[in-house]
């Protein structure tokens, strides 16, 4: 056996990507709450559960296109123990007053293996749309792809997600309306982002 020293960090020779802890991000919403954006880990499971039970009905058939029920324990295993190498989720972490964490949001990007296009999907609790989470998951999950050299993130919704369609725009997604599959198609070129000016 031969030794070498390593031209980088190392973590591109792991076939398991460790958590990425340095992007965990403190910010504070428009109520003055709060939230730690931080990748999603294993221990999440139990407030994802959570979270998943507070949307609404309206919320879930947004964000899966359907009737959505209890999720199993295998189908949330697959959503919190994730391939960082290939997948990313960043939730919105709350701690209340008994410092116990609730997930307020998610964006989840799943990118091709040749890291040419990555689809994302959002969703935020109910009581807590308005508060700008939304855009900030979406800046950091855009952030974090252009840094990977993705080329292209696409992402699907339905045409009565009003919020979700403006908010892409606001970001500088194309958006098209495919009236015969009954959905809207959003993509952004990443690597030819710059935030749009607030108007």
């Amino acid at each position: 056996m031969q030794l070498k020293s390593c031209d980088n960090d190392g973590i591109q020779r792991l076939a398991i990507r460790p958590y990425p802890r340095e992007l965990e991000e403190l910010i504070t919403l428009k109520d003055g709450r709060e939230v730690l954006l931080r990748p999603i880990k294993a221990e999440d499971e139990q407030s994802h559960f959570e979270f998943n039970d507070s949307l609404s009905k309206e919320d879930r058939y947004k964000r899966f296109f359907g009737e959505v029920g209890q999720l199993s324990h295998e189908q949330m295993a697959k959503m919190t123990q994730i391939d960082f190498d290939r997948e990313m989720a960043f939730i919105a972490s709350y701690r209340d007053e008994n410092e116990k964490f609730h997930t307020l949001g998610v964006v989840r990007a799943i990118t091709d293996a040749e890291n040419q296009e990555t689809e994302f999907a959002v969703v935020i609790r109910g009581d807590i749309q308005g508060q700008g989470l939304g855009k900030l998951l979406m800046l950091k999950m855009i952030n974090y792809c252009k840094q990977r050299n993705t080329h292209m993130m696409t992402g699907l919704t339905l045409p009565q997600n009003a919020g979700m369609i403006n908010l892409s725009r606001k970001l500088g997604f194309k958006v098209k309306f495919d009236i015969e599959e009954g959905w809207v198609d959003m993509r952004l070129d990443l690597q030819s982002y710059q935030l749009p000016l607030e108007k």
